[in-house]
C-alpha cells in the first residue's frame, strides 16, 4: 500500500457518493446563513469560516465518536502532530503523565494552546531536558468541550511567542441548558489499563430571556497502569528474535565485580546469585564478557502510567445592559499519575554516577568500587562493582498536579464596535513523590566499607543500616501566569467591494517558573540525582492590530502585526499579510505570509540546571558498539540567548464542488534562524569530543554535557490536505467521509552547532518523524443508530538511528489502526454507546533502535495498550 493510500481511499469514496445518491439527496435544504463568528487566527469577526489561514474544525460530534477518553490522546491523532512532542507513555523524565502537543514536528513550545482564546500556565515541569515548556493537555476536561480549532499557520501577529508552529483553542460549550450525566468504563483485550469515567454537564438560563447563562460541567477519570510484563511483546525482556535485539529488557548490574573488562558474578559459597537477580551470561546483555547476576526489568517498567483525575469546570454571563455582558470562568483540574522511573527502577551503584558537591553545587562523580577492606571482596584491592539494591525500595513515582485558571471580564456590543476587556490567573502545581530507590552516598560508602550491608544475602542486612542509605524524594515546582487584555473590533468604512474590518488590542502578562531540587539533592547527599532546576520571571507587553480589506468582490487582503516588549531580552515585531480570493462559489484560493518569533522559555534562558538520565546510541561502545547507553546528561541554561526568528508561508486552495463537499490543499513552509537547542546527544557522542563526552578508562560512555545556545536554523515545509463530505439518503440514512492527512516533504536542521542542514523527515535520524499521517472516519446514521469507522494511519519511517540499527533494519514498517464506535439513542433521554479502538489489535511496528524504554517501538508515536473496549451511557435531563 503506498504511502498516499489514506489520501487515495478517502478522496475515491467521497468524490464517488455523490453521484451515487444525487437523486435522492436533489431535495435536500440549504442550510442556514452563518451569524458572525470569531475564527482561531483573528480576532476579526466573520460570516465565512475558511480565511486565508487553514483551521482545521473538530466538532463535539467528531469528539464523542473518536472512541478517545481525553484531550492528550484526541490531538495525539490528528495528523499535523506528526511527533517531537510529549505524552504520558513517555515517563522517564520528570514531566511523567503530561502530555503536550508539537504541530509540524516542532517541539510543543512551539505551539501555542488556549483555553477559549486566552493563554493557560504552562506545566511546572519542562520536558525534552528542560527546553520545553508547554500545557499540559491532561489538565483540560473533555466534557466541557464543544469543538477544538486547530490553526496550523503561524500566528504570532495575532497571539505572540508560542504560536510558531501554529495555535490549538479549545472552546468550551456554551448556551447549554439541562442536565447530563454519564459514565463509562473500558479495559484492554490484553488485560490492564481498567478505565472509568463519570461526567455530569448542567447549564441554566438563557441570555436573550434571563438575562444570564450558567454552565458546570465536572468530570472524574481513573485509569489504571500498564507495566512491561503485562505484555508479550516486552514481558520477557528478550528481543533475540527480532532485529537488533538483544536482551534489552534486562540489566546486567544486578550483582558483579568489573575486572579487566570482564563480567565476574558476586555470588554466596554456594555458588548463588543475590536475591532478585539470577545468573546467566552477560554479553546477551552489554557485550561483556563472562558471566553477571542479571534480572528482568519488565516487571519495574511503566509503559502507560496509571492517573486519577477530577475536573471542573465552570462559566456564566451576565446581562448587565443591553449592550454590555460580564462574564467569568474557573477551570480547576487535580491528577495523581504513578509510575515506575522509566530508566531507573531501583538503586543501581555503577560508574558514571554523580552527585551534587554541597559546596559548590557542581556535580562531582561518585565511586563505584567496592573497598579492599570489605568482606564481601575477595580481591584485596579497590575493585569496581554493579549492584542494584532492591531493599531500598523501587522507584515509583507519584505525580501529583493541580492546575487552575480563573478569568472575569466585560465585553460590549455597539452598532459598529464590539469591544471586550479581561483579566486572568492560572496555575499549575506540581508535587513529584520518589518513594525510594534513592541512596546516600555517605551511608552507602560507610556500609560498603564495613560490610555492613550484606552483598551476598541482602535480606540479612540490619534494617537500621537500609534506613541510613534509603532515600525517598520530592521535588516541587510552581507555574504562574498573570494577565490583562482589551481589544476592540468593528469596521472602519467600506470600499467599493465591502466593508473594512478591523480589530485592535492590548496584553499584559506575567509569567513565573520556579521548579527546585529535592533538599537531598542539594545537600550532596543523592547519589544519580535527577536535576530540574529552574527559576525564571518575566514580564509581556504587546500591542497589535488586524485588518480585513476587500479589494474587489471576489478578493480580501488580511493584514496583521504585533509588537512585543519582553522584560527578560527585549522587543519583537511580528506582521502577517494574507490574501483570500474567491472567484467562484465553489473555488477558494488563499495564501499567507508572516514573521514571528519565539522567545526563550522561561527554563532556557534563566539560571536552570538538567541533570537527566536516558538512553543514547554509542558507535564506540568497547563492548558492543552502536549499542544503547545510558550515560548522565547535563545541560544548563543561558541567560544571553537571543529569541527565535521565524518565517512562515502558506498557500492552498478549498474547493467545493457539491453540497455538502469541501476538499483542501495548503502548503506550508517554516523556517526558524536563531533555532535555540543544545547540541545533538547522537551526534555529540558519535564525534567523541572530549570536551563533550566524558568516558572512563575503558572507553565506557559516563556523561554528555551540553548548553543551550542558538543553533543555525531548522526548515520544514509539507502538504495538508483535508476532506470533508456529507450526504443524505431517505431510505439508508445520513453518512459523512471526513479525512485529513499530512505529509511532510522536509525537516532540515543542523545536528551540530553551525553544521549544515539535515532532513529529518520521514526518519528516525532524531525523533522519529514519519513523513506521512492521516486520520480518516466514515459516520452513518440511521434512525435511533449512529456508527462511525475511524482509520488512523502513520506512515513509516527510514532507520537512520545508528549504524548498528541501519545494518540490520532498512526501515520502520507503516502502521495502521481502525477505531469503531456505536450509539444508540431510542430509549427517552438515554443514550447507549459502545467503542473498540484498534480492531485489529495491531502491535507499534519493530524499531531497532529500541528507542521506546527497553521496549522496541517509539513511545512518543504508538502504545501498547492493544485492543480496548469501552461501554458507556448519557443520560438528559
Amino acid at each position: 500500500m503506498s504511502n498516499f493510500s489514506p489520501l487515495v481511499v478517502a478522496l475515491a469514496t467521497a468524490l464517488a457518493a455523490p453521484l451515487s445518491v444525487a437523486a435522492e439527496s436533489a431535495d435536500a435544504p440549504v442550510g442556514p446563513t452563518l451569524s458572525a463568528v470569531q475564527v482561531t487566527g483573528s480576532n476579526i469577526k466573520r460570516s465565512d469560516t475558511e480565511t486565508a489561514n487553514p483551521v482545521q474544525v473538530i466538532e463535539r460530534q467528531q469528539l464523542e465518536e473518536s472512541g478517545k477518553a481525553t484531550v492528550a490522546d484526541l490531538l495525539r491523532s490528528i495528523s499535523a502532530n506528526t511527533g517531537n512532542a510529549a505524552n504520558e507513555t513517555s515517563n522517564s523524565g520528570w514531566a511523567s503523565g503530561s502530555a503536550g502537543i508539537g504541530l509540524r514536528g516542532l517541539s510543543q513550545k512551539n505551539t501555542l494552546v488556549l483555553l477559549n482564546g486566552r493563554r493557560l500556565a504552562n506545566y511546572g515541569f519542562p520536558s525534552g531536558g528542560l527546553s520545553d515548556t508547554f500545557v499540559n493537555l491532561n489538565a483540560l476536561p473533555l466534557v466541557a468541550v464543544e469543538r477544538i480549532e486547530v490553526l496550523k499557520d503561524g500566528a504570532s501577529a495575532v497571539y505572540g511567542s508560542d504560536a510558531v508552529a501554529g495555535v490549538v483553542n479549545i472552546i468550551t460549550r456554551q448556551g447549554f441548558e439541562g442536565a447530563e450525566v454519564g459514565a463509562s468504563g473500558g479495559t484492554s483485550d490484553a488485560g490492564g489499563l481498567d478505565q472509568q469515567n463519570v461526567k455530569f454537564v448542567g447549564g441554566i438560563g438563557d441570555l436573550d430571556s434571563d438575562g444570564y447563562t450558567l454552565l458546570v460541567s465536572l468530570e472524574g477519570y481513573n485509569r489504571d497502569r500498564l507495566d512491561q510484563n503485562q505484555r508479550d511483546l516486552t514481558r520477557s525482556g528478550i528481543y533475540t528474535d527480532k532485529a537488533g535485539g538483544r536482551w534489552n529488557g534486562w540489566s546486567a548490574k544486578g550483582a558483579r565485580f568489573l575486572v579487566n573488562g570482564r563480567s565476574v558474578p558476586m555470588l554466596d559459597a554456594a555458588g548463588n546469585c543475590p536475591e532478585g537477580t539470577v545468573l546467566t551470561a552477560s554479553a546477551p546483555i552489554d557485550g561483556l564478557a563472562g558471566d553477571t547476576c542479571a534480572f528482568n526489568q519488565a516487571p519495574y517498567t511503566t509503559l502507560i502510567p496509571s492517573t486519577r483525575r477530577w475536573q471542573a469546570y465552570l462559566n456564566g454571563t451576565l446581562r448587565l445592559n443591553d449592550s454590555v455582558d460580564a462574564f467569568a470562568e474557573v477551570l480547576y483540574s487535580d491528577i495523581k499519575g504513578v509510575s515506575w522511573f522509566g530508566s531507573s527502577p531501583f538503586f543501581t551503584l555503577e560508574n558514571g554516577r554523580f552527585a551534587l558537591n554541597a559546596d559548590t553545587g557542581l556535580a562531582e562523580p561518585v565511586r563505584s568500587t567496592l573497598p579492599a577492606a570489605s568482606p564481601y571482596n575477595p580481591y584485596g584491592v579497590d575493585v569496581p562493582i554493579e549492584y542494584t539494591f532492591f531493599n531500598l525500595g523501587g522507584t515509583i513515582k507519584t505525580n501529583r498536579s493541580q492546575a487552575y485558571r480563573g478569568l472575569v471580564g466585560l465585553r460590549g456590543q455597539g452598532e459598529k464596535w464590539d469591544w471586550e476587556v479581561g483579566a486572568f490567573q492560572a496555575a499549575s502545581k506540581e508535587r513529584e513523590t520518589v518513594s525510594g530507590g534513592f541512596a546516600n552516598r555517605w551511608a552507602l560508602y560507610d556500609a560498603l566499607a564495613t560490610g555492613s550491608y550484606n552483598l551476598l544475602k541482602p535480606s540479612a542486612t540490619d534494617p537500621a543500616v537500609l534506613k541510613a542509605i534509603g532515600l525517598s524524594t520530592l521535588r516541587p515546582a510552581d507555574s504562574i501566569l498573570k494577565g490583562l487584555d482589551a481589544k476592540v473590533s468593528g469596521t472602519l468604512g467600506e470600499t467599493r467591494a465591502g466593508q473594512v474590518g478591523f480589530a485592535a488590542g492590548v496584553e499584559w502578562r506575567q509569567e513565573k517558573l520556579d521548579s527546585d531540587n529535592p533538599w537531598q539533592i542539594d545537600a550532596g547527599l543523592q547519589v544519580r540525582p535527577a536535576i530540574a532546576e529552574v527559576h525564571g520571571e518575566r514580564k509581556v507587553t504587546a500591542a497589535y492590530a488586524e485588518v480585513n480589506v476587500p479589494l474587489h468582490g471576489t478578493l480580501e487582503l488580511q493584514a496583521a502585526a504585533r509588537g512585543d516588549h519582553y522584560s527578560d531580552f527585549g522587543n519583537a515585531f511580528s506582521p502577517k499579510l494574507g490574501l483570500r480570493w474567491q472567484p467562484l462559489d465553489g473555488l477558494l484560493v488563499r495564501a499567507a505570509a508572516s514573521r514571528g518569533f519565539r522567545a526563550p522559555s522561561l527554563s532556557e534562558n534563566s539560571a536552570s540546571t538538567s541533570i537527566a538520565y536516558g538512553s543514547v546510541v554509542d558507535p564506540h561502545d568497547p563492548d558492543v558498539p552502536g549499542s544503547r547507553q545510558t550515560p548522565t546528561f547535563f545541560t544548563v541554561g543561558n541567560r544571553t540567548l537571543d529569541p527565535e526568528r521565524t518565517r512562515s508561508f502558506n498557500a492552498g486552495v478549498v474547493l467545493s464542488p457539491w453540497a455538502n463537499t469541501s476538499l483542501s490543499v495548503d502548503y506550508y513552509r517554516v523556517r526558524l534562524d536563531n533555532l535555540i537547542g543544545s547540541g545533538n546527544t547522537t551526534t555529540l557522542v558519535a564525534e567523541n569530543d572530549p570536551a563533550s563526552v566524558l568516558r572512563d578508562a575503558r572507553g565506557k560512555l559516563l556523561a554528555v554535557y551540553n548548553r543551550y545556545q542558538n543553533l543555525s536554523e531548522l526548515q520544514t515545509s509539507g502538504i495538508d490536505v483535508e476532506l470533508r463530505q456529507r450526504w443524505s439518503s431517505a431510505s439508508a440514512g445520513d453518512f459523512g467521509l471526513s479525512s485529513a492527512l499530512t505529509y511532510v516533504i522536509d525537516y532540515r536542521r543542523p545536528q551540530v552547532i553551525d553544521g549544515p542542514l539535515v532532513d529529518y523527515a520521514g526518519s528516525n535520524l532524531g525523533p522519529s518523524l514519519p513523513d506521512i499521517k492521516a486520520t480518516t472516519t466514515l459516520d452513518w446514521a440511521l434512525g435511533d443508530w449512529r456508527t462511525a469507522l475511524t482509520w488512523y494511519y502513520t506512515g513509516g519511517y527510514d532507520q537512520e538511528g545508528s549504524v548498528a540499527a541501519k545494518a540490520v533494519q532498512k526501515d520502520v514498517a507503516s502502521y495502521s489502526q481502525f477505531d469503531l464506535y456505536l450509539g444508540y439513542t431510542s430509549i427517552d433521554r438515554l443514550s447507549l454507546y459502545a467503542k473498540v479502538q484498534n480492531i485489529g489489535n495491531r502491535q507499534p511496528p519493530h524499531d531497532a533502535t529500541f528507542p521506546g524504554v527497553r521496549a522496541p517501538y517509539d513511545f512518543s508515536q504508538y502504545d501498547l495498550r492493544g485492543r480496548y473496549y469501552t461501554v458507556g451511557f448519557d443520560y438528559r435531563f
